[in-house]
């Protein structure tokens, strides 16, 4: 029974064996709705396209009872518009990616009503090089360039540490364990013990796409379309050390290799006119000396690759640098400033940004100026969790980095809830307020004038700061998983993040440059 790959085997087979049948013989009870895994993925058949259905108010089942295929083309109300009527096809993860094969080359297809237009023809998988412009598959974004030669930009944390069994013979992350509080008497109130995916994952919240893999090329791909459509510019990559190195990979300590992976998200940021950054975590052994070495082997290895985000006007890549700060590395300000300084100019030279803490107590300011990086951002989905993350702090703040010729990048986020892996730390939880928290953080960031702005996070699930699709669950003991909202789609947040994406890039360009396409 603590075989992961067993449970996740006999809760498979019970699924299929029970519950869909169930579900099928009682298509109106509220008992209908399918777990998740089963219906992330709605598709109609050739010439038809997908809308959402009217349905009556307290209604719950699974999703394609929320939607319906038509022929757009037809008069609403007339006979062939209600002859037209058909139920989507639902896939998820858990019938396997031969399923869904087969609905493809069948010709069915996930346009919208709003997307189909007169296209008929499938969406086809091409490499980066290779890329197809389209505007029927994608939105059309806000993008702009400032007098300066700047442009306003978005950049969303990303994580890749999540695996399977499927994929990576194991499960990695979701199976997130209860981390340890340093006092004793504190951490005696709470259980240690590990997760235990794909019934009961370490998040508050349960993915739509289910507990999957950063190792599956179609997930990435589906990812970076989605993070492209919500008007981002670049994923921050959560980067632990190169392939090779030995030592601390995660706080989780799965061992999850993210260097590894770094290619296949080159491909899949090139496919949908994303850029990468690298966000540079506190691997076991990093300082300045080996970020160094890391440098040379980012740039070497991905720094010519069409999906490394670069950025305008100098052209450079960019590193976020986790845990640097005034409060993590003072001591070490002059190595740190040693080594920028020996890139400068040359073909290592990119943009170097440094955690921001702020507050009284640490002088940010200086350590941004001593220390050669080009400026800060502030990381923290929790409002007030740090002097930096306040958010009544920015505008003061990027005055002054400004004034100094630095860089100010404050960090937006939906909401924060790390309470199943510090079960110790509900007074840092921060409510989504359906949307309102993620909206007063975005006004914030756009009123404080900065230079780009950062979004905690696309996929931190373990902390709740995710804008990735969620999906309301309970698990077969009892366990709880939220979702954005009953009356509210899956990606809600991905919705408000291009709403407040565009509304960032008009207030810094609307009078000119705007509607310029990367």
């Amino acid at each position: 029974e603590c075989n992961p790959i067993r449970r996740a085997m006999q809760w498979s087979r019970f699924r299929r064996i029970c519950w869909l049948p169930w579900a099928a013989l009682f298509p109106g009870g509220t008992t209908a709705a399918l777990p998740p895994g089963y219906d992330e993925k709605l598709f109609c058949p050739v010439g038809k396209c997908l809308r959402p259905k009217e349905v009556q108010p307290g209604f719950v089942g699974p999703r394609a009872s929320f939607h319906e295929c038509i022929v757009e083309e037809a008069v609403a109300g007339s006979e062939e518009f209600q002859q037209s009527i058909e139920r989507p096809k639902a896939w998820g993860q858990n019938l396997g990616e031969q399923a869904k094969l087969d609905l493809l080359e069948a010709g069915f297809h996930e346009m919208r009503c709003s997307q189909l237009s007169s296209r008929t023809d499938l969406p086809k998988e091409d490499s980066a090089a290779e890329r197809i412009d389209d505007e029927s598959l994608t939105h059309h974004r806000v993008n702009c360039t400032r007098r300066d030669g700047t442009r306003p930009s978005v950049h969303a944390a990303f994580y890749l540490w999540y695996g399977n069994p499927q994929f990576d013979n194991r499960w990695l992350h979701w199976d997130h364990k209860v981390l340890p509080h340093w006092d004793k008497n504190e951490d005696a109130k709470h259980e240690k013990f590990n997760w235990r995916p794909p019934e009961e994952p370490h998040s508050p919240f349960y993915p739509q796409r289910g507990t999957y893999s950063s190792r599956d090329n179609a997930t990435l791909k589906a990812q970076f379309q989605e993070l492209y459509n919500a008007g981002v510019d670049s994923a921050m990559c959560s980067w632990w050390g190169r392939k090779d190195w030995e030592g601390k990979r995660d706080d989780a300590d799965s061992g999850a290799n993210t260097d590894e992976l770094i290619p296949s998200v080159l491909e899949a940021a090139a496919l949908a006119g994303v850029g990468v950054s690298f966000h540079i975590e506190p691997y076991g052994g990093r300082g300045p000396e080996t970020f160094l070495e890391d440098l040379a082997y980012i740039t070497e290895h991905y720094g010519r690759h069409p999906g490394a985000y670069r950025e305008p006007p100098s052209n450079k890549l960019v590193f976020w640098l986790y845990d640097v700060s005034a409060q993590h590395s003072k001591e070490d300000v002059g190595r740190w400033r040693k080594a920028l300084d020996s890139v400068r100019g040359t073909q290592l030279d990119a943009i170097f940004l440094c955690l921001w803490i702020g507050g009284h107590h640490h002088d940010d300011i200086s350590f941004v100026v001593d220390g050669g990086f080009d400026g800060a951002y502030t990381y923290f989905a929790a409002e007030g969790f740090t002097p930096g993350s306040n958010t009544k702090s920015w505008e003061g703040t990027a005055k002054k980095l400004k004034a100094l010729d630095k860089i100010f990048v404050p960090a937006v986020g939906p909401g924060y809830d790390d309470t199943r892996v510090r079960p110790w730390n509900k007074h840092n939880v921060r409510d989504r307020k359906n949307g309102r928290y993620y909206d007063r953080m975005w006004q914030a960031a756009i009123d404080s004038n900065a230079l780009a702005v950062s979004i905690t996070s696309y996929n931190e699930w373990g902390e709740g700061t995710q804008i990735e699709p969620a999906v309301r669950y309970r698990s077969p003991w009892g366990k709880n998983y939220r979702d954005y909202g009953r009356h509210v789609e899956p990606d809600f947040y991905l919705q408000k993040t291009r709403e407040w994406s565009d509304k960032y890039k008009d207030f810094h360009c609307g009078g000119y440059g705007r509607g310029e396409e990367l």
